[in-house]
């Protein structure tokens, strides 16, 4: 008979392998295996043409059967090493996970493509890796105009300058002009960011009107379009009629709101404007048109300075000799006439009922108060006992508590608040002038922009509370035709510090990039 026997050194071993079949692998944290396989990444896509500052999805479907315990997603260059723990999250027999990770990748980057691995590793230590390709040589983003044609072009004389600018965040390929009447069909190539058009175009003596349209594409094929029509007349009584204080275009454009200033137009063919010259020397025009000097613009005529011409390139301007006081234009434009007059800052007014930064009975603004309103005086009568905060006024976007920046005087002119240098971040600017309160009092004191203009407000109405012993016409100069909740609706173009500069007797507001 025949012994079995057995080494015990094969036993112990023999052991082990039953033990490895028995319990499959296992983590350093004790986890079993089910299937002991590399976890599966299925991307929704392997690679996207996106563009810069523009949020994307990383998209994908996650499986293990042993469980998933990490998600990794990797790239130096976008500083980018995010790990998601699915354990802690979804707990250890999560076997199925889909990722929807939200990423931007800034334009200060100068590659244009960025490989995200992403690494996931299951419980028992099982790792797969997949790539996906970031391009950022997409192009989403319409052309924009920088200077924009009006619709309609009323022309005067038998030529003008036409001209027009375009921007896009890539590339502009290529500029379309037509004026089918006008034998105008221009295609013109192009390999920068910005085009400008510039063109004297001949119209002749024949009154009538000439369609046509811009067109600008990106590499892309995304388009800004712009339908105009040349309106080739006599002088027209135009509607608007805007003074213009600065010497070139781009200084005419680069403003939020205000340049150039619209005027009150007061009769036939008559615009009178009302303009506070800070210095001696101050040049102004004045053109119906609001963003270019062309194709009309009301100046000095060069052989008789008495009178006006509105020809662009012969309009001298009108100098202001005497500063820190106000100035009174009127401007005919058919009888080509100006005359020009001056008030001082003392006889100007104002509607604001307080003034900055007083704090006490009657000058102040109260919180409480036990006292009476006395319009006739105004000021508050038995108010010993009131409760009074420091009057103020700033840039209101949502509540009369929630007031910032706030105004201060020009040192020159009480009736001009100024936010110089003032931080302002790209994108919408939703405001108006209003006084901060403890108890967020509205309407006290604030101004809001005709309905019509709350994308680019013009002229700023006066609602609230008025000191100084208003007279009825000044009462119906600030408060005429204003409808409550007319917030500033503004764009700003680019992120900077912009100087804000109200001039409160006026009822004009201008923001411009600050120098």
């Amino acid at each position: 008979m025949i012994k079995n026997f057995i080494n015990p050194k094969s036993l112990i071993a023999a052991l082990m392998v039953s033990g490895a079949l028995i319990s499959g692998c296992s983590d350093d944290d004790g986890f079993s295996s089910v299937d002991n396989q590399n976890p599966v990444i299925t991307l929704e896509s392997e690679a996207i043409h996106w563009e810069f500052s523009l949020e994307f999805r990383i998209k994908a479907k996650v499986d293990d059967a042993d469980g998933i315990k990490t998600i990794n997603l990797k790239n130096a260059d976008l500083f980018l090493d995010k790990t998601i723990d699915i354990l802690a999250i979804k707990g250890p027999y999560c076997s199925s996970y889909d990722l929807d990770y939200k990423f931007t990748v800034p334009d200060t980057l100068k590659s244009e493509s960025f490989p995200i691995v992403i690494t996931v590793e299951d419980l028992v230590g099982n790792v797969s890796s997949a790539t996906f390709e970031a391009n950022m040589d997409g192009d989403f983003t319409k052309p924009v105009f920088t200077l924009e044609p009006s619709s309609t072009i009323n022309v005067i004389m038998p030529s003008f300058n036409f001209k027009f600018a375009v921007s896009d965040n890539r590339i502009i390929k290529k500029v379309l002009v037509k004026f089918p009447d006008l034998n105008i069909n221009e295609e013109i190539a192009n390999d920068g960011k910005t085009y400008e058009y510039k063109k004297t175009i001949t119209v002749g003596d024949e009154y009538r009107d000439y369609k046509g349209v811009v067109t600008a594409f990106d590499e892309h094929d995304n388009k800004v379009e712009k339908e105009i029509t040349i309106s080739r007349g006599a002088l027209k009584d135009y509607d608007r009629m805007y003074l213009c204080d600065v010497e070139n275009e781009n200084d005419l454009i680069s403003d939020v709101c205000g340049v150039p200033m619209l005027i009150d137009h007061t009769g036939e063919f008559e615009y009178t404007a009302y303009y506070y010259n800070a210095a001696a020397g101050t040049k102004v025009r004045f053109i119906p048109q609001k963003n270019s000097f062309g194709p009309i613009c009301f100046g000095l005529n060069p052989s008789n300075n008495t009178s006006l011409t509105p020809d662009p390139d012969e309009a001298q301007p009108i100098v202001l000799d005497k500063a820190g006081v106000y100035y009174k234009i009127v401007v005919n434009t058919k009888a080509a006439t100006y005359s020009t007059s001056t008030y001082t800052v003392a006889e100007a007014f104002d509607p604001m009922p307080g003034k900055l930064g007083s704090d006490g009975v009657n000058s102040g603004l109260n919180t409480w108060c036990t006292g009476t309103w006395n319009a006739e005086t105004g000021m508050w009568d038995g108010a010993e006992d009131a409760w009074w905060q420091t009057f103020k006024v700033g840039l209101m976007t949502d509540n009369p508590r929630e007031v910032d920046p706030c105004f201060e005087y020009n040192p020159q002119n009480p009736h001009i608040i100024q936010i110089l240098n003032c931080p302002l971040e790209k994108g919408s600017f939703n405001f108006h002038p209003h006084n901060w309160h403890h108890d967020g009092w509205w309407d006290y004191c604030t101004w809001k922009p005709e309905k019509e203009t709350v994308n680019d407000p013009e002229i700023w109405k006066f609602v609230g509370s008025y000191g100084k012993n208003p007279t009825e016409s000044q009462v119906q100069a600030y408060n005429n035709d204003i409808e409550n909740d007319n917030h500033a609706n503004l764009t700003i173009p680019k992120a900077g510090n912009y100087d804000i500069i109200f001039d409160i007797h006026l009822g004009r507001m201008k923001i411009v990039p600050s120098k």
